[in-house]
C-alpha cells in the first residue's frame, strides 16, 4: 500500500470525473476517449439558472469536495483528538476555508454542506435534512477511504461517525462502512478483489435493502458486457428518475447505495487504477465521486503507472497531497492507528 499513490489517485479520479460529472452514459461513451480533459459542466441538463452551481469557481483539473473532505478526515485522524462528528465538521470547515485562502473562493462540488459553509443552515439542520431521506447523498462514502486504514476493530464505528457527522441515515452509514471495509480488504489485507463484496457482507450489518442489492450485483457478469437490464440493477432506474439526481440521464445517481454498489462492482472487475477510472467514468452520472473512490483504492493497491501522464501532470494539488500523505504514513508507521 502506498498512501501517496492513494491520495493522488483520489484527486485524479475526482478531478477528471468532475469535468464530465452528471453527463449521460451514452454521451460519455461517444465523447470521452481519455486522451484529454473534457469540461462539460456547462452542458449539465439542469435549469439555466441552476448551472452556476456547477460552473462557478470551477476550472479544469480542480478536484472537488470528494478530495477536500477526504483530506479533512485524514486531518481529523492525525489530530489524535477523540474521533467524533463535530471534530470532522471542524476539519471540513478548516479545509474549505483553506481553499478560500488559496483561491479566493470555496471549492466547487459541495451539496448540502454548502449551506453550512455559507451560513444558510446549521450542521444540525443539515443532519435533519439527510436523516430520513430514502436517497441520502453519497458524501459519507466518498470520504471514508482513510477510515479503512485505522485499527480493524474501530473501522465500523469510525465509519458510522463519519456518516453521522452529516448524514445520520442508515443507508449512508452502511455506505461509509462498505467503502472503509473495501479499502481495508484490498490495501491492508491484500484480498482478492473478486471477493470484495463478500467481505463487506461479512463485516457489516447490512439492512435488507443492501442485502438484496449486493446479491443482485454479485450475479452481474463482466463489466464490458453489461446490458440495459444490468445497468438498471447496478445504478437503479435508467434514465435516473426523481427523487434521485440527476433525473433524465443514464448513469449512477447521487445516492449512497448506488454509489457504493457501483464502487464495489468496479473494484471487483478492475486490474489497475486507470482501469478503475475508465470503468467509473463510463457508467455516467455522478462519476467524480465514483472515480475518486475506485481510482484512489486501486492506485494505493497497484500504483500510478497505468495513469496517463497528462493526468499526473495537470491534476491540482500534488505537492499538498504528498505532504498530507507523508504525515499520514508516518503516523501509521509510528504506532497502531487510534487504538482504543
Amino acid at each position: 500500500m502506498n498512501i501517496e499513490n492513494l491520495l493522488i489517485g483520489i484527486a485524479i479520479g475526482d478531478a477528471f470525473g468532475a469535468g464530465v460529472e452528471f453527463q449521460d452514459r451514452d454521451w460519455i461513451r461517444a465523447n470521452v476517449d481519455f486522451s484529454k480533459f473534457i469540461n462539460a459542466r456547462s452542458k449539465i441538463k439542469i435549469e439555466e439558472e441552476r448551472k452556476i452551481i456547477f460552473t462557478q469557481n470551477y476550472s479544469s483539473w480542480y478536484y472537488t469536495d470528494d478530495t477536500e473532505m477526504t483530506i479533512g478526515v485524514i486531518k481529523a485522524l492525525l489530530s489524535k483528538e477523540t474521533f467524533r462528528e463535530n471534530l470532522l465538521v471542524e476539519k471540513w470547515r478548516e479545509e474549505y476555508q483553506n481553499g478560500i485562502l488559496e483561491k479566493g473562493y470555496g471549492r466547487n462540488g459541495h451539496g448540502s454542506m454548502s449551506w453550512f459553509f455559507n451560513g444558510e443552515k446549521t450542521i444540525e439542520e443539515i443532519r435533519d435534512f439527510q436523516r430520513d431521506r430514502l436517497n441520502p447523498g453519497n458524501a459519507p462514502a466518498m470520504r471514508s477511504i482513510p477510515i479503512g486504514l485505522v485499527e480493524e476493530k474501530l473501522i465500523n464505528d469510525f465509519a458510522e461517525i463519519n456518516a453521522n457527522a452529516t448524514h445520520p441515515n442508515i443507508n449512508a452509514i452502511i455506505s461509509s462502512q462498505c467503502i472503509a471495509r473495501a479499502t481495508e480488504y484490498l490495501l491492508i489485507k491484500k484480498g482478492d478483489a473478486k471477493n470484495v463484496i463478500q467481505y463487506c457482507k461479512k463485516q457489516i450489518e447490512l439492512n435488507d435493502e443492501y442485502k438484496k442489492y449486493f446479491d443482485q450485483i454479485e450475479e452481474l457478469g463482466n463489466y464490458e458486457n453489461l446490458t440495459n437490464t444490468d445497468f438498471e440493477i447496478l445504478c437503479g432506474s435508467q434514465p435516473i428518475s426523481k427523487p434521485y439526481f440527476l433525473p433524465g440521464i443514464k448513469g449512477v445517481p447521487s445516492d449512497s447505495k448506488f454509489t457504493t454498489g457501483s464502487v464495489l462492482f468496479i473494484l471487483k472487475n478492475s486490474e489497475t487504477a486507470f482501469d478503475a477510472l475508465r470503468k467509473s467514468i463510463l457508467l455516467g452520472g455522478d462519476v467524480d465521486s465514483l472515480a475518486s473512490i475506485t481510482t484512489g483504492i486501486m492506485a494505493g493497491r497497484t500504483g500510478l503507472e497505468s495513469i496517463p501522464k497528462f493526468m499526473l501532470d495537470n491534476v491540482e494539488g500534488i505537492p499538498y497531497l504528498r505532504q498530507i500523505a507523508k504525515a499520514f504514513e508516518k503516523s501509521i508507521l509510528r504506532e497502531k492507528l487510534w487504538s482504543s
